[in-house]
């Protein structure tokens, strides 16, 4: 993609992130008809920053980075198919480095493996 040179700044050359994910069963056993079901609990904490680098123009950082942490509980029916209610709480910096939003939300998901 061409970016003109003037907007560089704001479009961000660089990007960096990861997150970590750890899921603890709670029960298993066949359940709901499900002969290798789990329960789950789970929590994941993930950060990106979007805009790697400084303002040309006053050296300050620049700050498009979002923290979130999110603790779920799932239903696992099988090895290969998961139902998985998360809370999501993140705190979201604009580009400027103004005090982060913050913001939650509920997610709802199914996934399945094959």
């Amino acid at each position: 993609m061409d970016v003109p040179d003037t907007y560089t700044q704001q479009y961000g050359k660089k990007q960096y992130g990861g997150f970590i994910d750890i899921v603890q069963p709670l029960i298993k056993r066949p359940m709901f008809g499900f002969e290798k079901a789990s329960f789950n609990f789970a929590l994941r904490a993930e950060y990106v920053d979007w805009n790697v680098g400084k303002f040309n123009e006053t050296g300050g950082n620049i700050s498009e980075d979002i923290f979130a942490i999110v603790p779920a509980v799932s239903f696992r029916t099988s090895s290969q198919t998961v139902i998985r209610l998360n809370y999501r709480y993140q705190w979201q910096q604009d580009l400027l480095g103004n005090p982060a939003a913050r913001t939650a939300a509920i997610q709802f998901g199914i996934s399945s493996y094959f």
